[in-house]
């Protein structure tokens, strides 16, 4: 091969060395582009996804405080019914109208919103103070609310074991009998309205 052949060739093949060195670096620009998009793509996705459980999280806690407001309001006028009646029971002097009160446990008292934000997993978009302060308020609100199922299930077996015996139930012995649980109701009530009134106070404070 003489000379300017020789050089042809070389010529070739250092563009074809060049060539290819470009279509490498191409290359590795192309996909660096690509996982750069992709990582952007789930960052933003992440980011929205976070806003909107945090939305979804403000609107379970402001359902939480209209929860705890609405039980506020029946939890005391069930307070000041039983009251009323532990007195009539203990044999204090109280107003004719008073004597026909009979002891209401309140089974009534609601938890949906607190069990929806458990349940929906929202309650891992709220701070661990607020989690805690809801926590410890439907823990005592499920040992009333147990409490009283637990004295209305006997209170039944009362009435039925009299109806078997053909008798009337003794309302002053069942009084006697009962009057310890119901203090007992009596007193988780103060606790529970306590821990009702803060809940909603520090929720309600939080502009939630």
């Amino acid at each position: 091969m003489n000379e300017p052949d020789k050089q042809e060739s070389a010529s070739i093949v250092k563009k074809a060395s060049s060539s290819r060195a470009w279509s490498v670096q191409s290359l590795a620009i192309e996909i660096l582009s690509i996982i750069v998009g992709v990582m952007l793509a789930l960052g933003l996705s992440e980011w929205n996804d976070e806003r909107k459980h945090q939305a979804q999280a403000k609107v379970a806690l402001q359902n939480i405080i209209v929860e705890v407001r609405s039980n506020i309001e029946l939890l005391t006028y069930i307070h000041e019914n039983n009251a009323a009646t532990i007195a009539a029971m203990s044999g204090e002097k109280i107003s004719g109208a008073d004597t026909e009160r009979s002891f209401i446990p309140g089974l009534q008292l609601r938890d949906t919103a607190w069990n929806t934000l458990l349940s929906t997993g929202l309650s891992n978009y709220v701070t661990y103070d607020t989690i805690l302060l809801l926590s410890e308020m439907y823990s005592i609100q499920g040992i009333y609310k147990q409490t009283g199922v637990q004295l209305v299930e006997a209170s039944m077996n009362v009435s039925a074991y009299s109806t078997v015996l053909e008798t009337e139930v003794d309302n002053t012995r069942f009084s006697k009998q009962f009057i310890g649980y119901f203090e007992m109701l009596n007193t988780i009530e103060v606790g529970l309205l306590s821990s009702y009134e803060q809940a909603a106070e520090i929720l309600e404070a939080q502009k939630y």
